[in-house]
Formats: C-alpha cells, sequence, structure tokens
C-alpha cells in the first residue's frame, strides 16, 4: 500500500493534471554513481536532486491478483547511443531503479509523491530503443550464471580487467575487434562477429 500525502491526492483528482515521472538507476557501474532522468521537457529539480530530461517512459505499474506489482517495462531512446554505451561496460541487471510520480506545480513539496522500487531482470537494445523489464522482487540476482551480454562490435571486457588479458602499455581501447587485433590481443576478444549485425542481448 502506497502512503499519499494530501497535496499528491488532490493533484492526482485533477482531472486537468498530468504527473512527471523521474527515473534513478541506482549504481549503474558499480562506483555508487547513479543515473537520474525525467520524462519531461526541461530538467527538473525535486528534493533537491535535478533529473535530466531524457526520452524515457514505462508502462503502466499495476498489481496481480496477489496485491503484487507485476514486471513492468521500462523504454528509453537509443538514438543518441548513450544507454548503448553504459550497456557495452556494464551489466545493469540486478540494479535498483526507483520511479517517483511527482506533480510540475508541487516540485517544492517534498513528500508530494509515490514511489515504486524495482530491480532490472533482462533488458535488450537495437538502433532505437533500449527496454529494461524490471521487477519488484529482489530475487534477480539469485541466479548462479550472470547474464551476458552478445554482441558482434564490441568486446564485453573491461579493458585490461582479467577476461581481457591485456598487460601492454596501452591506456586505451575503443573495444573493438579491429582494436585487439592492432594490440595483439585478438585472442581475447570478448565480442562475438558471428550473431546478426544489431545488438542482442540474452538475460
Amino acid at each position: 500500500m502506497r502512503d499519499l500525502n494530501a497535496t499528491f491526492i488532490t493533484e492526482k483528482n485533477k482531472q486537468e493534471n498530468k504527473p512527471l515521472f523521474l527515473y534513478t538507476i541506482y549504481d549503474y557501474d558499480g562506483s555508487d554513481t547513479n543515473l537520474y532522468f525525467c520524462e519531461y521537457d526541461t530538467n527538473v529539480t525535486f528534493d533537491s536532486q535535478e533529473y535530466t530530461k531524457f526520452p524515457i517512459t514505462h508502462e503502466s505499474i499495476g498489481e496481480n491478483t496477489k496485491g503484487q506489482i507485476d514486471a513492468v517495462r521500462i523504454m528509453l531512446s537509443n538514438i543518441s547511443r548513450l544507454i548503448q554505451a553504459y550497456l557495452e561496460d556494464n551489466d545493469f541487471r540486478g540494479k535498483k531503479v526507483r520511479i517517483l510520480t511527482v506533480w510540475a506545480d508541487h516540485l517544492d513539496d517534498a513528500d508530494a509523491y509515490t514511489e515504486d522500487i524495482f530491480y532490472i531482470d533482462s533488458y535488450s537494445a537495437d538502433q532505437d530503443n533500449v527496454v529494461f523489464t524490471v521487477t519488484s522482487k529482489f530475487d534477480v540476482l539469485g541466479v548462479e550464471i550472470p547474464a551476458r551480454k552478445y554482441s558482434r562490435n564490441y568486446c564485453g571486457w573491461k579493458f585490461k580487467s582479467t577476461e581481457c588479458g591485456y598487460l601492454q602499455d596501452e591506456t586505451e581501447c575503443n573495444k573493438t575487434l579491429a582494436r585487439c587485433r592492432v594490440l595483439n590481443n585478438e585472442t581475447r576478444y570478448g565480442g562475438f562477429p558471428s550473431v546478426p549485425s544489431k545488438p542482442i542481448y540474452v538475460p
């Protein structure tokens, strides 16, 4: 059961009003760094936190017959390749996602919101969109075999990691097969040249 303050209830019942959705993806790169996005045409500051405008939306959040929140899909634009770049470097599976519902006319009231907490269960990407499937249950990390991203164009390893195996003096790698060949490290290339040209993410 969500707790709603009086301001939120009043605004919710106004037919002409529309909610704003604020998204936080926690610790997306393993360094306690969060991503803050808003589904709006300008940046939004709420409770002293700025959320960056971004083409992002999500399916309606509903409850099943047991009163549990069903799995929800969050859709983000991939046109700029911003999210794609994050996915190439990090495994988002299991990351915590918070969706706040707020009102544009009451951004100064830090209590006027509802909050939904999810965890990323799987994700997929193509040239247009990135889709996170999120669940309210924190059991997505309970699998023994971690998710693996399959891409023909990019290596999935962090540069100079144990999996990468490169130990020489170069300090940068764009994670392409061509770069691996230049570095004489082709045998440790973490991509899959035989898969289709569009990235495939296997949960």
